[in-house]
């Protein structure tokens, strides 16, 4: 194919194993342990998996199922598993320290602890979900939080972050400028990160808040005994996108194409598997999709999604209000489903390429494909996937 939306990735080999590499990104192993530490909370349980069949025949496809995390933890985002598992390992680390072993979460979240752990603020740069989701985990734990938001974040999101007792700052710029005022504002007054993105020297806690990410993966396993022959994956800076891919490759076999859909004016990774390397979007990051308005990967999740995914994609604005009417209007029976903007991205992304026959052809979809998306968030707003 010659488009210029849609690009095969030359590094990826259907016979890779998952190795080490990726390992250190996402580890499969871990989901049993984080699974029996979300018990404790008491308003987790596993969203829907909606099948689609009408919306599948209308595509051409065999299966269509929609992860729905419009109806996580009450929250209406995936976000809420990262963040909020991200502040838990932050403080149970602290204790550790202290005392020599690691508290569970739920010993935590009682209470214990808090001449540690009141002594935490948290601090993140987001444009919506994560800075609600981090939010929501200092006060489960009792910390303070300042969410730093950038100028586009609309005043509802910012309400509903303060409505879970942060501070919030507002920068004059974009989601990167946020980034760069938490990391050194967050280094003069000691105040902790807890970012889903990378950089030199700041890893562990971007691993966290993807394995929590990975908790969705495992219940669609749960649920959907066959699985996914496509899985048509939302990236940003590539946290949700690294949890997906990784999970589902490390443990199904043979493993499905994934495809990676962005924005086209903040199309980071489908201008890094051109470079090879991670590279800048080739657009300023102005879209509709706040949770996707990124203007570079965060480097950890390179190995698992820049040598795993199949495909890289983008998506137009004009592209996105019809895949949510299509979501959230049915018709034929199937269930209705309420997404923003980035949360329909994936589903956009498919109806794009099922609208092409080159794309179609490649991508090998047809009746006999069994296809995955994710509605990584409901209406109320955008995080930064």
């Amino acid at each position: 194919m010659t488009q210029d939306w849609i690009a095969r990735n030359p590094r990826a080999r259907r016979d890779m194993a998952y190795g080490a590499e990726q390992r250190r990104v996402i580890d499969p192993d871990g989901v049993p342990g984080l699974l029996e530490s979300l018990a404790a909370c008491p308003v987790h349980k596993p969203t829907p998996l909606h099948s689609l069949p009408a919306m599948a025949a209308e595509l051409g496809i065999g299966e269509l199922r929609v992860k729905d995390e419009s109806q996580r933890f009450g929250f209406g985002a995936f976000k809420a598993l990262g963040g909020v598992y991200a502040v838990g390992m932050a403080l149970a680390r602290a204790v550790q320290a202290q005392l020599g072993r690691l508290p569970g979460l739920e010993e935590l979240m009682r209470g214990a602890h808090r001449d540690v752990t009141a002594r935490f603020t948290f601090a993140t740069a987001s444009s919506g979900n994560h800075g609600r989701s981090v939010a929501a985990g200092a006060k489960l734990f009792g910390a303070r939080c300042v969410i730093f938001l950038p100028s586009f974040t609309s005043a509802e999101k910012e309400a509903a972050i303060r409505a879970r007792g942060a501070d919030v700052i507002r920068i004059d710029g974009d989601y990167e400028e946020a980034v760069d005022q938490c990391r050194r504002q967050s280094q003069a007054n000691g105040w902790t990160i807890i970012s889903d993105t990378s950089w030199d020297g700041y890893q562990d806690t971007p691993r966290d808040v993807m394995r929590g990410y990975t908790v969705l993966v495992e219940e669609v396993l749960r649920q959907w005994p066959a699985g996914p022959t496509h899985v048509f994956v939302q990236a940003g800076v590539g946290g949700l996108a690294a949890a997906v891919i990784g999970y589902l490759w490390a443990r199904c076999t043979p493993r499905p194409q994934f495809i990676v859909v962005e924005p086209e004016s903040a199309d980071c990774w489908l201008q890094s598997n051109r470079a090879g390397r991670p590279a800048l979007a080739s657009g300023n990051a102005d879209t509709a999709m706040g949770g996707l308005a990124c203007r570079e990967i965060s480097p950890i999740t390179w190995p698992v999604v820049g040598l795993g995914a199949d495909w890289f994609m983008t998506i137009t604005e004009d592209q996105v209000p019809p895949a949510r009417k299509k979501l959230a209007q049915p018709h034929r029976g199937d269930p209705a489903i309420a997404s923003g903007p980035s949360g329909c991205a994936g589903f956009a992304g498919l109806v794009r390429v099922c609208a092409d026959p080159a794309a179609v052809a490649a991508l090998q979809l047809g009746g006999s494909s069994r296809v995955l998306v994710i509605n990584s968030e409901g209406n109320l707003g955008e995080g930064a996937a």
